[in-house]
């Protein structure tokens, strides 16, 4: 099973945390806002859930997580859904991958990547080395040991 790690801005308080884009959609810091609008109602569409704007972003790769500031490991309270692609190690791919960024082209490179929905870490591919969306409405966050 992997670990789920996330990078925050800042040290927590507290272990209890409740995900902020839960009820109120994030807005993307570096996806084009159309991509992320586009790949939204995709994942809602195949699982349905607005994975881009209301999932925590994670990573099983603590070096990929740490690049965003303080590293915490994540344990999802349940319910909890967790979507992943052990083809896409960062999302950022997308924009790099395709040359114009059309719907099309878009719909196309999410379908290619065979996304997978599951409601545990343990379900996860224990090779995986990159980003999971975690949907979940609290979770614990343990500094990294």
């Amino acid at each position: 099973m992997p670990t789920l790690f996330r990078g925050f801005s800042q040290r927590l308080a507290t272990p209890e945390q409740s995900n902020i884009f839960y009820h109120i959609p994030r807005a993307p810091r570096n996806t084009d806002l159309r991509i992320h609008r586009i790949a939204d109602a995709w994942f809602f569409e195949a699982f349905g859930v607005r994975a881009r704007s209301s999932a925590l972003i994670c990573s099983t790769d603590f070096s990929q997580a740490n690049s965003y500031g303080a590293t915490y490991r994540i344990y999802p309270d349940a319910p909890a859904v967790m979507i992943y692609s052990s083809s896409v190690k960062d999302f950022h791919e997308l924009e790099r991958d395709l040359g114009e960024h059309n719907e099309s082209n878009i719909i196309k490179w999410l379908t290619q990547k065979n996304f997978k929905m599951v409601s545990s870490s343990e379900e996860i591919d224990s090779k995986l080395l990159g980003e999971v969306m975690v949907i979940c409405e609290t979770y614990k966050a343990l500094p990294r040991t």
